[in-house]
This record gives C-alpha cells, sequence and structure tokens, in this order.
C-alpha cells in the first residue's frame, strides 16, 4: 500500500468515528444555526396579552361641597358621576372577561351623559363651559360605546380612560367655576 492510501484509510477511520458519534450532534447544530428567524411568530397574540389597568381615576366631589353650592340638586350630576364610578370599577372585570362584561354600564353611563347634557340645572345653563366640558365627555362615552366591541382590550382601555379624563376635567372645571363665584 502506498503512503496516500494508509492516509486516506486513517482519514477515512477518524471520519467514520467522528461521524458515528457526533452525526447527529453535527446536524442539529447545523440546522438550529442556519434558521431564519420567522417574524410572524413574534408577534403576540392580543387575547392573552396581560394589560395592565391604568387608568385616571375619576374625582369624586366631596359631600361638603356639593351641599354648599347646591350640586346635591343636581341630580343627573349626581347620577354622571355614580356611573363614572361604575365604569371604573368595572376595569379589571373587562380586562379580564370580554367587552360583553362592561357594555350594559356603558349604556347606562351613555343614557346618563344624555340626560346630564339635557339638564335644566342653572349652573349647567349659565356657563358655556360646562355645557362644552359635558360635550367632549358625552362624545367619548358614545364613542366608546358604540365601538368597544370592535377594540382590542388595550385600545378599549385607552378610551375608557379618556372618558375618565373628560370627566375630571368637567369636575374641575365646575370646581374652579364655583371657587371663583365664592371669591368675587
Amino acid at each position: 500500500m502506498n503512503d496516500k492510501s494508509i492516509k486516506y484509510r486513517r482519514f477515512s477511520s477518524i471520519m467514520r468515528g467522528f461521524l458515528d458519534n457526533k452525526f447527529l450532534l453535527i446536524i442539529i447544530l447545523i440546522t438550529s444555526c442556519n434558521q431564519t428567524p420567522n417574524f410572524n411568530s413574534d408577534l403576540e397574540d392580543n387575547s392573552q396579552k396581560i394589560i395592565e389597568a391604568i387608568f385616571e381615576v375619576p374625582l369624586v366631589l366631596e359631600e361638603e361641597f356639593k351641599k354648599e353650592n347646591n350640586l346635591d340638586d343636581w341630580s343627573e350630576l349626581i347620577r354622571l358621576e355614580y356611573n363614572i364610578l361604575s365604569t371604573a370599577n368595572s376595569i379589571s372585570g373587562y380586562l379580564e372577561n370580554d367587552f360583553n362584561y362592561i357594555t350594559e354600564i356603558l349604556n347606562t353611563l351613555s343614557n346618563s351623559s344624555d340626560q346630564i347634557s339635557s339638564s335644566e340645572f342653572l349652573l349647567y345653563n349659565d356657563r358655556p363651559e360646562i355645557k362644552g366640558r359635558i360635550k367632549l365627555l358625552n362624545i367619548q362615552i358614545q364613542k366608546t360605546n358604540l365601538n368597544i366591541n370592535d377594540w382590542d382590550k388595550e385600545k378599549g382601555l385607552e378610551e375608557l380612560d379618556k372618558i375618565f379624563k373628560f370627566y375630571n376635567y368637567l369636575i374641575n372645571t365646575i370646581i374652579t367655576i364655583l371657587n371663583e363665584n365664592l371669591i368675587s
């Protein structure tokens, strides 16, 4: 046998031994390292996504403030406040369940926002700032009520948060106007 054939046999026996023992490992390494990423697998299933319930907490007028300014006689505002608080308390249930959980509460809130828009309360009728805030709140409530079943929960929470922000703007406007009247 010549020198080349001896080297070839040694090499092939070494390679055979190597391949017998390491072949499976090499195939696994080559196939796992040579994969292209699947961008579709990176997309999260929104139905399984955990959403943290972060939203603006609705303001509550103190009973003493309501009595001093006769706001306790404004039944539409009292009803709206109650329904806003009910909506805020239902957020976690909405996030854990589906949109049906909050639909009835939004319908009630929608009705009370419609009622406050037709209120005969003197402060409401005398101050266009309050009317404007109530109209914006009413629009946001109607928009959310009509569309919440079409949105994912993250978008739904975003829109519910807007309701609370508009409500807080309304309450802050009422407080500012009534405090200015006390100073004047």
